[in-house]
């Protein structure tokens, strides 16, 4: 019974703990990696509140110097109306069985894949407003394995739908801290 007890008490102290994790919703630093090393972008987006954050991207081309774009994002906003990126998300699970070809969405997809066998969907998302808004949004979703990245940068796809994505490229973030 005592063992009982304690392991009870562990493991709410732990469900709990995690629970914090997730609650802080936007606020924290969360990285995205793609790329090869002679071809690569990293983008940090980093936090303080959910209304004040900073995007900073390092984009490294075939032996070029990296360079890098920091953007001090002041007014981040909640999205009021999901649909756009809720239609994002059910058109991108839809694509999950499909070959892509195009290089950059084949890696994006590979690393959704395993969050979209959950069939997630939109919990929050908001508004970086960067460039201009609705151009950038980081979201969070609900029925992620415990596994799975915390926010999803999803970016403006300035095409048509197609072999993966429509309307945004969407883009698991882990946290970095």
């Amino acid at each position: 019974m005592k063992h009982t007890v304690l392991a009870l008490l562990a493991f709410s102290l732990s469900a709990s703990a995690f629970a914090d994790l997730s609650s802080d919703g936007l606020i924290g630093k969360f990285e995205l990696k793609m790329g090869r090393p002679d071809n690569s972008l990293v983008v940090q987006l980093e936090c303080e509140s959910e209304s004040n954050c900073t995007l900073t991207s390092v984009a490294q081309w075939k032996g070029d110097p990296p360079r890098t774009d920091k953007q001090v994002l002041r007014e981040v906003v909640p999205v009021k109306n999901l649909v756009y990126a809720t239609n994002a998300l059910k058109y991108a699970i839809d694509q999950q069985s499909r070959t892509i070809k195009n290089e950059e969405y084949s890696q994006s997809m590979s690393r959704l894949r395993p969050i979209f066998s959950s069939n997630p969907s939109i919990a929050k998302c908001w508004d970086l407003n960067y460039p201009p808004p609705d151009y950038m949004l980081a979201c969070t979703l609900t029925d992620v394995p415990p596994e799975g990245p915390p926010i999803y940068l999803f970016g403006t796809l300035l095409a048509n739908c197609g072999e993966a994505f429509c309307r945004y490229v969407i883009n698991p973030m882990t946290r970095v801290r």
